[in-house]
């Protein structure tokens, strides 16, 4: 499986799956621990092969790649959101 992959499938199932589990948590559904334990996963997923896809890009510099590492550790949602509809076209490079 390609990184951009990768990085895609695993935010949007970090994000269906958060959304799910946070709703059966307010909901007192049983197994809502199993899903937000799965999401937390996920989303660790993307952050790893999402930070890799940006410090191997050719096609930024250092400091962009500091900014979008530091984005992804603590935004994770909102960096993601921002990287895959705009910044992701500019910086991988085989999409």
């Amino acid at each position: 499986m390609k990184s951009g992959t990768i990085v895609k499938t695993s935010f949007i199932l970090s994000f269906i799956i958060t959304i799910t589990g946070a709703y059966m948590k307010i909901t007192h559904s049983e197994g809502a621990e199993v899903l937000l334990i799965a999401a937390v996963l996920t989303s660790l997923t993307f952050i790893v092969s999402a930070i890799y896809e940006v410090r191997t890009s050719k096609r930024i510099n250092s400091s962009e790649k500091t900014m979008w590492t530091i984005a992804f550790i603590f935004m994770s949602g909102i960096a993601g959101l921002f990287y895959l509809f705009n910044g992701r076209k500019r910086i991988a490079e085989n999409l």
